[in-house]
């Protein structure tokens, strides 16, 4: 709840006033918990809310969550986030995560001795419940130990059937949200790039782009990128066409992990490295445990030994890989740790970080700053390769951030992240170059998972790098501008100053493990790009009401005040006058749709709307019908209160769409309970939240009407 930024995330305090509150933050959850299929647990946030930690919030947990709500499940911390012993389980809370308890446990029996008892044993009785009730209804009461134990080390499966993934793509496919098609380039028909020379420039045309990261990232069972997808389409389409790539500029947040083409275990084939373990903080004694892996981001949160992990103990270890480079050069090793490392390739030291200070972002904030080295490698010889790292202790970590507190349960084990890159000799003139000498030029840019992730936040809404000067270069040089396809990958908005003179622009976000082949499907017009924008685009972070308003952003004193109040996203930008680049709800199709609004019956309790669709264009196609409610004097306070993909719409052809709003879903908060004005009300039907050409019909409300909470 209003977890809206990383930086001082555990201290924040998130000052907003209740029609706000209710009206805007506590919205999307009241939907969900009131919904058919309501879940089974709810998690807090880290930060506060007007004064209060979540995890201690009464009026939140107790009176709206369960009293007006009905939430009947249960309430656990979020890892690390129980602040109390007693007054988190008096607000509600039921479960500190993760475990072995921090807060309560013997705290919290040690707590009934001298606290009010009779009431803190029935918030705790009530919370035993809830937590009994969730085992059951999981098949999880009256396990063995072995049994628990067994469930607990269940190694992790995944599906990967034909079914499994053509659904996975055809979801991918069609979130893309084209944006602009202005010389229609898109889609590319296949038979016409037979004996084509199709350039892929950019640095994430060779990155599946599949999540953010953090508690945002999954363990892909592998990954399809843009360059690799489109050369595989083509070839099971039997076109012959020439791929080429020139990615022109690099985005690194960090140096890239390991890869497994190049590492390798000592004693392992299938894995790049190999861990050991001990019980010390110099990795001597016996090795208690061995693991294999084959991702470079050694985060031990919940994956180290348990032995060790859970104990508090100071423990280590050694990891061991063998590097064979594919290249000659002065090829660069990065470290960060929570703890200390050193890193040697043969015998030599390469990398000492055993005494870091400042601040860092992996490991959700509590690794060190990134520490590099280069040196002269031989392309095909054998190098051996020793990280040690160990875990720190309480003053191990020099920094004044408030968001790192040595011993919190991110920051209590001796994560190491390891990257490497060969000597880079990419250039922006050799993409322009190949752009100019191709038929076609898909321009793959964007972020990735390491610069949208947990623990920090952006730290602008520029694309990181030379990605701009990459695709002004290219717009400006090549002869067929026309002909340069330009995807987009993000999980959040990004200035494009360049976007007024690029002619095809595609938002492909995080499309998963197909991400690649479903952005192929599009560009072949295997598959239509069916998304609407959930956001509204700002042509710049200047343009917003926060940017130089550090009350607003990132806030003061640990306070962050929503001075916008309701008027967030496109009800800002409406309210304010401001354009963006693209509007909430905005989005193309590869055809053109025309709506009418039939008709507005009032029905009781809601709003029966029925609305014409006709497709007006030369292709299949679904249109995705918005309504939006205004009082008919006031066109700046749009609201966006139903919105219905259509099915498919042939040519020429349309269909009527019946849409419900419920009265209550319009109505506002007021004086604590939600109040539906009488007057004259517009209904629009438009194809964005700024569209100035919508659909409109009028109705008159005779009379206020009000619901409780």
């Amino acid at each position: 709840m209003a977890n809206e930024q990383e930086h001082h995330r555990f201290s924040v305090d998130a000052r907003i006033d209740e029609k706000t509150l209710r009206e805007i933050y506590l919205r999307p959850f009241e939907i969900v918990i009131k919904s058919h299929s309501p879940p089974g647990c709810v998690m807090t946030a880290y930060n506060l809310v007007n004064g209060t930690h979540m995890d201690m919030h009464k009026y939140l947990i107790s009176d709206v969550l369960r009293d007006q709500w009905g939430f009947k499940g249960l309430c656990m911390s979020d890892w690390g986030g129980t602040n109390s012993i007693v007054e988190s389980v008096l607000a509600g809370c039921d479960l500190e995560m993760p475990g072995p308890t921090l807060r309560r446990g013997k705290n919290l029996l040690g707590a009934l001795e001298h606290k009010d008892t009779d009431i803190l044993k029935t918030a705790i009785n009530t919370s035993c419940a809830r937590l009994l009730s969730l085992a059951e209804r999981l098949g999880k009461l009256g396990l063995s130990e072995t049994d628990v134990k067994a469930s607990r080390h269940a190694p992790e499966c995944s599906t990967t059937s034909p079914e499994d993934v053509a659904t996975l793509r055809r979801i991918a496919a069609n979130g893309i949200v084209l944006l602009k098609n202005d010389s229609n380039v898109l889609p590319l028909d296949p038979q016409k790039l037979s004996g084509k020379k199709i350039a892929f420039v950019g640095p994430n045309a060779l990155v599946g782009a599949s999540n953010g990261g953090g508690s945002a990232a999954m363990n892909s069972g592998y990954l399809t990128h843009p360059f690799n997808s489109l050369k595989v389409a083509l070839k099971n389409l039997g076109i012959e066409a020439e791929v080429h790539i020139a990615q022109g500029c690099r985005t690194h947040k960090w140096l890239p992990l390991l890869s497994t083409t190049q590492w390798q275990a000592d004693d392992s084939e299938t894995s790049m490295l190999g861990i050991d373990f001990f019980a010390s903080h110099n990795c001597t004694g016996d090795i208690l445990e061995t693991q294999y892996r084959n991702n470079s981001s050694i985060d031990l949160f919940d994956s180290g030994p348990e032995s060790l992990r859970d104990g508090g103990e100071p423990y280590s270890f050694r990891m061991t890989s063998v590097l064979t480079p594919a290249t000659d050069g002065n090829h660069t090793f990065s470290v960060s740790s929570v703890g200390g490392a050193r890193l040697f390739v043969g015998d030599d030291l390469v990398l000492d970080n055993s005494d870091w200070n400042g601040i860092g972002e992996t490991f959700y904030s509590f690794g060190s700053p990134e520490l590099l080295s280069s040196m002269s490698m031989s392309v095909g010889r054998s190098y051996k390769v020793v990280l040690e790292a160990w875990f720190k202790t309480n003053n191990a970590v020099k920094t004044d951030s408030k968001d790192v507190e040595p011993m919190h349960v991110y920051g209590a084990q001796p994560s190491t992240r390891l990257g490497f890159l060969e000597e880079d000799t990419s250039t922006i003139a050799e993409a322009i170059t190949l752009a100019d000498n191709s038929d076609v030029c898909i321009v793959v840019l964007g972020l990735n998972d390491e610069w949208e992730s947990e623990g920090y936040d952006r730290p602008s809404m520029e694309l990181p790098g030379d990605q701009d000067k990459l695709v002004e270069d290219i717009l400006a040089s090549t002869r067929h501008p026309e002909r340069i396809i330009i995807v987009n990958q993000s999980g959040s908005p990004l200035e494009m100053p360049w976007a007024g003179r690029a002619h095809t622009i595609l938002q492909a976000w995080y499309g998963g493990q197909e991400a690649g082949n479903a952005l192929a499907d599009v560009l072949l017009g295997i598959a239509r790009p069916k998304g609407r924008l959930p956001m509204t685009w700002p042509k710049a972070y200047s343009d917003l009401p926060f940017a130089t308003d550090k009350e607003s952003w990132p806030g003061v004193d640990d306070k962050v005040v929503y001075k916008e109040g309701n008027k967030i996203g496109y009800r800002w930008h409406l309210d304010a006058g401001v354009a963006p680049q693209w509007w909430f709800g905005f989005g193309l199709d590869y055809t053109t749709f025309d709506s009418t609004v039939v008709s507005v019956v009032t029905e009781h309790d809601r709003w029966d709307i029925c609305v014409r669709i006709l497709n007006i264009g030369l292709m299949t196609g679904e249109d995705v019908v918005q309504v939006y409610v205004w009082p008919s004097q006031q066109p700046r306070a749009k609201r966006l209160i139903a919105f219905e993909r259509t099915e498919s719409i042939e040519p020429r052809d349309s269909i009527t769409v019946k849409l419900t709003v419920q009265l209550r879903d319009v109505a506002e908060w007021s004086e604590q309970k939600w109040l539906l004005q009488r007057g004259s009300y517009a209904i629009g039907v438009g194809k964005h939240a700024g569209d100035s050409e919508m659909a409109t019909k009028f109705i008159d409300v005779q009379k206020a009407l009000s619901w409780d909470p």
